[in-house]
């Protein structure tokens, strides 16, 4: 008996000595929870071991996860969402690596974004389960571990109408008694509430607004503007109403959220178009009191360069407005948007140079509507200055010169008109060599002295001055200097000075020289000899 119990204490021991070191390795190298940290910063877990978060309908959620492995061996991380809701998702993770703890490139630790989104047409909801499996296995010998991110999700959704219903205002809860006590009661009501806010908006703003219009504005126009302030308003307030509206009755969630994206595009257009309005008569009152300041340098002309500016603004935050509703990514249109705009710059050089120049030459004025400038020697009235050409009516306003933009910023032109309309005039006259130049020169002046033309201020101007200025073959020619009070008369005063002066100048004896040519006729018969 006791041989037997020895032998099966050996055996026993033999056993166990092979079963111990298989024991012993298992439990050294198999992955242990130990062997890694998972945490998510700024998030907390509740009792349950859950993450608690708030996401409303059309949003998301990000919580960054962060990895560090403290073994010395690589380990391989895969991802795997679960819904509790096919209204909530979790976004892919993309699986990491970590390199063995202690790693000089810090690889031994990772971070991961795993988003939570709720679809648009979702309805509050409260502890809905997501849970996001980590699957980490160590590379060396293929053992893992399994670890859970577990989170309860409440959904706010902004459809929602148990908070609204049968309420006047979406507030008050309908107390009144039977028949008064449907939903459509405090519907109406609201819709009254409403409109007589925006009609009291209406009341007060509108005039304010419209007496900003310029003084040349006539009845009809700003009537028209009345008119168009007050649909736009109107269409404003049915807007934000019809949100709230049809939470009051009760409505199916996914009318709701049709009826949202309508009303809000209508509302982005129409608030679009509305300020535009306001802007304008804004920009087109200051503009106008500022050209009337003195030495000012702003005035209407300017108007078309605040015009597009506006448009720009409106057009790009109009359109991106309306691509946000409809849930489309801006940042592909973006990127789309730039190389497009690339392509127009390199293809479009010459009609770029001419709207930068046409906004350096409203900016800067060198010249404006109705100046007169002269360029290369010819005389020029500035008719227009636009963004892309600038518009010049001849010297007798005859013709319709059109210069590009890019062009007329690299001309050198004089301004004859922009300080001072006064100008000095020269008016030429040849006397014959037979009169004196002093005569003539004293009756020059004495005309001078009498034309209404002539500016007799001389403590601001020149006096008229006589110059001799060339000896000619018929006489010498006289130049006399005289200020006009307008340059943009001198045309007509040049040619009636000229005509009064050739009065005057032969009225004292003195009559305009011109070529002679005389004839002698030599006799032609031959001479005799003796």
């Amino acid at each position: 008996m006791g041989r037997k119990i020895a032998i099966v204490f050996m055996a026993l021991m033999i056993l166990m000595v092979c079963i111990l070191p298989l024991s012993n390795s298992e439990e050294t190298d198999a992955l242990e929870p130990t062997d890694y940290k998972v945490s998510t910063p700024g998030f907390f877990f509740d009792d349950e071991g859950n993450i608690d978060i708030a996401i409303g309908n059309g949003h998301s959620r990000t919580v960054m996860i962060y990895i560090q492995n403290y073994t010395d061996h690589v380990l391989d991380v895969a991802f795997f969402s679960f819904e509790g809701s096919s209204d909530i998702y979790g976004e892919t993770v993309k699986n990491v690596t970590l390199m063995p703890a202690g790693d000089s490139e810090r690889r031994d630790v990772v971070k991961e974004p795993y988003t939570i989104s709720v679809k648009d047409v979702t309805p509050s909801r409260k502890d809905v389960r997501v849970t996001l499996t980590l699957f980490v296995t160590d590379i060396s010998d293929d053992s893992y571990d399994i670890h859970a991110i577990k989170f309860k999700v409440d959904v706010v959704s902004s459809f929602d109408t148990a908070g609204s219903f049968n309420k006047f205002l979406g507030i008050i809860d309908n107390t009144l008694e039977e028949p008064f006590d449907k939903p459509i009661v405090p519907f109406l009501v609201t819709l009254m509430i409403y409109f007589v806010l925006a009609l009291l908006i209406v009341k007060l703003c509108i005039p304010a607004i419209t007496s900003l219009l310029s003084e040349s504005a006539s009845d009809k126009e700003k009537k028209k503007i009345k008119t168009l302030l007050f649909l736009g308003t109107m269409i404003i307030t049915l807007s934000l109403f019809m949100d709230p509206g049809l939470k009051i009755l009760g409505a199916d969630i996914n009318w709701i959220y049709l009826v949202n994206k309508i009303t809000m595009t209508i509302l982005v257009i129409t608030l679009a178009l509305t300020i535009w309005k306001i802007y304008m008569i804004v920009m087109e009152s200051a503009l106008t009191r500022l050209g009337k300041v003195d030495d000012s340098k702003i005035d209407l002309s300017l108007l078309p360069l605040f015009a597009m500016f506006g448009k720009l603004f409106l057009w790009v935050g109009g359109t991106a407005a309306i691509l946000h509703i409809y849930g489309m990514d801006l940042s592909g249109i973006l990127v789309s948007a730039g190389i497009v705009t690339l392509g127009i710059t390199l293809g479009a050089q010459s009609v770029l140079s001419q709207f930068f120049s046409g906004i350096a030459l409203l900016l800067t004025r060198p010249f404006s509507a109705g100046d007169y400038i002269e360029i290369n020697g010819d005389t020029h009235i500035v008719k227009k200055v636009g963004l892309m050409y600038t518009e010049f009516m001849g010297d007798e306003r005859d013709r319709i010169i059109t210069m590009p933009n890019n062009v007329a910023a690299s001309l050198t032109s004089v301004n004859m008109s922009k300080y001072d309309k006064a100008y000095r005039l020269y008016i030429f006259f040849q006397i014959p060599y037979d009169v004196e130049v002093k005569k003539a020169e004293e009756v020059m002046l004495q005309f001078a002295e009498e034309s209404k033309y002539v500016v007799h201020d001389y403590t601001k101007y020149k006096k008229p001055i006589v110059k001799l200025i060339e000896f000619q073959d018929a006489g010498v020619l006289l130049r006399l200097d005289v200020t006009i009070a307008d340059y943009a008369k001198k045309p007509t005063i040049q040619s009636e000075m000229k005509k009064e002066l050739y009065v005057k100048l032969a009225e004292n004896g003195i009559e305009a020289p011109y070529n002679r040519l005389e004839v002698k006729v030599l006799d032609n018969e031959p001479e005799t000899t003796a």
